[in-house]
This record gives structure tokens, sequence and C-alpha cells, in this order.
């Protein structure tokens, strides 16, 4: 922690001390800060008191920096025109893009991939995708977001973007090399991968499997991720069989990469949504943002 805080009466006691040394006038420095002259005085007063020097010769002619109020003044101002650079090329960033919070899989395995078919339609829309392993609110920092909720759900600047579909998937490579997978109670027999977010539940083997009256009591799981992302990672290179979501598996499937052993699926009453800031400085360019994600998911 740095211990500047205990070396001045307070923070405001250096902006002004900037002021007045800058404009060498505490009349000028009240205006410019919209305050009283008096105020002013007494606040480089208490700063001077604070640190045990004087900052300020005062005769009949006004006011003049003494030496160390020269030294503090060319490193006030250095670090305020740093920080000053620091805001403006920040602000100016976020300015730039719209700001998307995902999952790392539908980022990864459904957003990312799609998005240049929305970048050749809208060129001049820049976009930055925020990976979170939780369900964040939109605000000044985040335009948009991907949430599961009942189907039901209902907000303000919410859209539905498609069912919740989980089915088992695994890669080519392990289908070959495996024993066949006939029914869901061949599953049991096999490497089952296991996932379990800590800040997003997830449905897991125990629960789909038991809707399909199978007891998965006796199922050990051999082989655990707290991130869905490392489990379809693992799934990629045939370490077993993984529940895939069907929105983040669709172009793994169609690339081949993934392959489904079952055609069993279990559609649930859940479903994603798309979550807009409602106060963002971007609703046209957002609006077409979402619309378009929501067409995707659709026809995904």
């Amino acid at each position: 922690m740095s211990k500047l805080r205990y070396m001045l009466p307070s923070t405001q006691s250096l902006f002004v001390f900037e002021a007045a040394a800058r404009n060498l006038n505490f009349k000028l420095a009240a205006a410019e800060l919209n305050v009283t002259q008096p105020s002013i005085s007494h606040a480089i007063k208490a700063l001077e008191r604070h640190c045990n020097v004087d900052l300020f010769v005062r005769d009949n002619r006004g006011v003049q920096l003494t030496e160390a109020g020269r030294l503090l003044y060319d490193s006030v101002r250095s670090g305020f025109q740093r920080i000053e650079h620091s805001l403006k090329t920040i602000t100016a960033k976020d300015t730039q893009y719209i700001t998307v919070a995902a999952s790392t899989s539908l980022s990864a395995h459904w957003l990312v991939p799609k998005l240049p078919i929305f970048q050749q339609r809208h060129p001049g829309i820049k976009i930055k995708i925020v990976t979170t392993d939780r369900d964040v609110e939109p605000d000044h920092q985040v335009d948009m977001t991907i949430w599961l909720r009942p189907r039901g759900f209902e907000r303000p600047n919410s859209w539905y973007m498609c069912q919740e579909v989980i089915y088992p998937v695994c890669s080519p490579a392990y289908i070959a090399n495996a024993m066949p997978i006939k029914s869901v109670e061949d599953l049991a027999s096999h490497q089952l991968i296991h996932s379990s977010d800590p800040h997003r539940k997830r449905m897991g083997w125990s629960e789909w499997l038991g809707l399909f009256g199978v007891d998965s009591a006796e199922i050990e799981p051999n082989l655990v991720f707290n991130d869905y992302q490392l489990a379809i990672q693992a799934a990629l290179a045939g370490e077993g069989v993984v529940l895939g979501w069907a929105i983040t598996t669709h172009l793994l499937r169609r690339n081949k990469l993934l392959v489904r052993p079952l055609k069993d699926e279990l559609r649930t009453d859940s479903a994603f949504f798309v979550i807009a800031n409602e106060r963002s400085s971007k609703l046209d360019e957002m609006r077409l943002l979402v619309d378009w994600v929501v067409e995707e998911a659709r026809a995904s």
C-alpha cells in the first residue's frame, strides 16, 4: 500500500496545491476549483503544516513557490499529466468497443468463430470479448452478456436465444477405440468427463443419467475439471465422453472434432438469453449485435 495517503492531509490538497502553484494566485485557483479564496489559503496552510515546510512565499505582490514548492509542483504536475493521459487512453478504448461478457466455452466455440460474419456485415463496429466464470450484470464496462435462465425469464432488454439442449459427445478417436455405446446405460462403463464450475451451475452426469432412468450412484468420477472449457478440451483430446451443450458443441460437431455417440438428448426448461445494458452509449450498434446473436443462435 502506498504511504502517500499518510503523507497528505487529504487527496484534495494536491488538487488545491496544483491549481495554486500553476496560477501563482489563490484567487484564480479558487475560481477554477469553484471554492472561496480563504478555503484555498486554509488548504495550503494545512498542507504546509502537515509537511512541516513552506511551499509558498507570500508578499504584497502575491505568492511565489519556494524551492520545496517547486519540487513538489514538478512532481504533482507530471503525475497529473500521466494520470490524465492514462484515463484518456482507457476511456477512448472503452468507447470504441461493444463489450460482450460470456463463458469461456461459449466464447471460444460459438461466439468467436461466428464473429467474422457479423464484422463483414458491419465493419465499423468493434467488439471486445470478456470471458467470465460467473453471470455478470451489464454495466458501464459490459454492454452485453449471455445468461442461462428458465425459459419464462423476463426482464427489460433481454432476448431469447435458444433452448438448452444437452447430450453426450466425444472425439471420433475415442469412439473408434472404446467399447460400443448403443444405449444410455452403456455410458456407465465409459470414461465420463466431469466438470463442476464454482460460480455457474451446470447439469452433471448424475442428474443427466438419472433423468434417463440410469442409476449413477456407483459411478465414481475419474476426471473432474472446475472449468467446462477444460472438460471440452479433454474430450477433444480423446480422454472420454463429456456432456455437450448444443450451442457450444454445434461447430465442433459440424467440423467433425466431436461426435454424438447416441441420439439421446435432454431438452431442459432453461434457455439462453442475451442481456443488454439499456444505458449503454452504443445502443444502435449494440442492437445490431443483439439481433445478429439471436439470429445465429436460432439458426444453430
